[in-house]
């Protein structure tokens, strides 16, 4: 929200200095850092329960818990027509969704129909086959039909002038979630149900790869120009797309309820990300000849899911030895649950052409160039400190913890 009011000040993003106008109420999460993930936040805003109590702490983990009720299903059990886009690390367990199309990352069944369906899987492998860039020929003409059918006709120039900067940091993301905001539009006029959920992820995207790029980012660090050019400001990209989708939805003279369940502020140091091309091949060229299973998450995550807690073990010790050539640093983070691995590539130096990655049982994984796609240079970094706001005046405290939005939404949704 600074760099939001920030922008404000010098004159821009218009519809957020309207919706802002009631206030902002803030509120607090997790104290330790490694659980400041918009995964576990948005967990505990689904549930109501601190990390400590659903212990959701792997993207996609919620499918897996069905002790957790999410106010999705209670509000629909309490009578409420539901329809949920992107909900992020959330099952779908509606039995009449209006509609629901899932977070790319998280396997869950979509709802809405048979284009909505192709859509969810479609733009599922578009966001992870993002760093290798394949996508199909099927997949691009699943998009182009979505297109059609879900964008406004008003909307058409605006998103075609912005693909036209697609290979531009942040445009693509942006374009995403204008495009969800369609789908949102299209599927809310036309199902109306009584409560709607709607999340974007390009804002916290961009903030944690362009920060630095922000026009009123006033910190010593700068991007290089190979990685984001001077003079563009991908973090305005983005919010001048969110204040566009404010404007249309301060129309509709419905309340909007914003929750970010954290923020970020600048990262302190350079830090590379790199995410494995192809996922099988590469966790192949540790030696291992253990079977498994991978499924990509966000940015450097993936989960492997093996055949036996032996294998689990047995690969999971491989992989925490692996160190580079040169600095001796880890390449790999392992959360070890029994029959699965999420793994994370966490080695955070440039890669040249001559760095190898060891083993302590003497194997090398060489040519790292074409094994790793560069994802990012981190600029931002996750602040527990969340924010509340609605274009009209909520009855909230001016900070409280974050679990207790879960009540505050129901039983709003249910007085309206």
């Amino acid at each position: 929200m600074e760099y939001i009011m920030r922008y404000n000040s010098i004159g821009k993003l218009p519809n957020f200095k309207k919706l802002l106008v009631n206030g902002l109420h803030e509120t607090t999460s997790e104290n330790e850092y490694h659980l400041l993930e918009p995964w576990i936040q948005w967990a505990t805003v689904h549930t109501g329960k601190t990390y400590n109590e659903h212990k959701v702490f792997r993207l996609g983990d919620i499918v897996d818990r069905p002790d957790l009720s999410q106010y999705f299903e209670e509000l629909e059990n309490a009578g409420l027509s539901v329809g949920a886009i992107s909900p992020f690390n959330a099952d779908n367990r509606m039995k009449n969704a209006k509609f629901f199309i899932p977070d790319p990352w998280t396997q869950t069944i979509s709802s809405g129909g048979f284009l909505i369906k192709k859509l969810s899987s479609t733009v599922s492998r578009f966001v992870n086959s993002n760093a290798s860039g394949k996508v199909g020929l099927s997949d691009v003409s699943w998009l182009l039909l979505g297109f059609v059918f879900f964008v406004r006709v008003k909307r058409w120039s605006t998103i075609i002038k912005m693909m036209l900067k697609y290979r531009k940091p942040g445009v693509k993301a942006a374009i995403l979630d204008m495009i969800l905001l369609e789908v949102f539009v299209t599927l809310h006029k036309r199902t109306k149900p009584q409560f709607s959920h709607l999340f974007f992820n390009a804002g916290a995207h961009v903030q944690h790869h362009y920060l630095f790029n922000s026009e009123v980012y006033d910190g010593p660090f700068k991007n290089p120009d190979w990685y984001c050019p001077k003079g563009w400001d991908p973090v305005y990209i983005v919010l001048e797309t969110y204040d566009r989708i404010i404007g249309d939805l301060l129309k509709t003279n419905e309340q909007i309820i914003g929750i970010t369940g954290l923020h970020q502020v600048p990262h302190e140091k350079e830090t590379y990300y790199w995410r494995p091309v192809e996922h099988d091949k590469f966790i192949r060229a540790t030696g291992t000849e253990i079977k498994f299973n991978i499924i990509p998450r966000m940015s450097r995550d993936f989960l492997i899911e093996l055949n036996s807690k032996e294998d689990a073990n047995n690969l999971a010790v491989l992989l925490t030895s692996y160190t580079d050539s040169q600095f001796r640093k880890p390449v790999f983070s392992i959360d070890n649950r029994g029959d699965s691995l999420f793994v994370e590539v966490i080695y955070d130096k440039n890669v040249d052409v001559s760095l190898t990655f060891n083993s302590e049982t003497g194997n090398q994984i060489s040519e790292l160039k074409s094994k790793l796609a560069f994802v990012a240079i981190k600029n931002g970094k996750h602040d527990a400190l969340g924010y509340v706001f609605s274009n009209e005046k909520l009855k909230l405290p001016n900070r409280f913890e974050l679990k207790n939005v879960n009540n505050f939404i129901k039983e709003l949704a249910l007085k309206n």
